[in-house]
């Protein structure tokens, strides 16, 4: 018989998954990452399989389930860096979106 604490771990954990996959999907639309459904599909698989594997076989490490849970939300932020980012010539002075960004443009050439 299935106890209540599993159920309830179960119920929150879909909603959590559901919850990141749309929010994965919404910022990928605002952003402009090709294929958003794609990705927020990629985050219901990886996180999904996450949650599957802690409520099925008993004794699963932890550690590794939460490599299965990141891998899809932290795949999905490096491709929005390189979308965000990924055209624009390396700058070895400044780092991306800090307080000294200037473009390559606006430098003076004795800098």
């Amino acid at each position: 018989m299935v106890s209540q604490q599993v159920i309830a771990v179960a119920v929150v954990g879909v909603a959590i998954v559901l919850g990141g996959a749309v929010a994965v999907y919404r910022d990928a639309t605002r952003v402009g990452v090709s294929r958003p459904a794609l990705w927020a599909g990629f985050v219901v698989v990886t996180a999904g399989s996450g949650l599957a594997t802690y409520l099925g076989p008993p004794d699963v490490p932890i550690p590794g389930l939460l490599v299965i849970v990141i891998a899809g939300p932290a795949l999905y932020l490096f491709e929005r860096d390189d979308t965000k980012h990924g055209d624009e010539p390396a700058d070895p002075h400044a780092l991306p979106d800090g307080p000294g960004d200037e473009s390559a443009g606006d430098r003076r050439p004795d800098e």
